[in-house]
């Protein structure tokens, strides 16, 4: 598991896709595959941050199953509130 600044940075890009992706909507589903191509990053890496934004109450894991386990994932309020700060 990444630690520190350089997992700071990779949580908040993933916030960033995933505004982009979801046109700003809060609820709606970004696919985790998109996310790790755009990030290039793995499996493990990927469930480590998601994980940790959702324990930060960032995002919310809607599906499970795919490349990445977990298969879409979708903004909350305080995601995007966190990411424009």
């Amino acid at each position: 598991m990444i630690i520190g600044k350089d997992f700071n940075s990779k949580a908040r890009a993933i916030l960033g896709i995933m505004i982009e992706e979801s046109e700003g909507r809060v609820g709606r589903r970004v696919s985790v595959q998109v996310i790790c191509e755009i990030m290039g990053i793995d499996k493990l890496e990927s469930k480590n941050l998601l994980e940790y934004l959702e324990s930060k109450d960032c995002i919310k894991i809607e599906t499970f199953g795919g490349p990445y386990l977990y298969g879409d994932v979708s903004l909350t309020k305080k995601g995007s509130l966190r990411y424009k700060k």
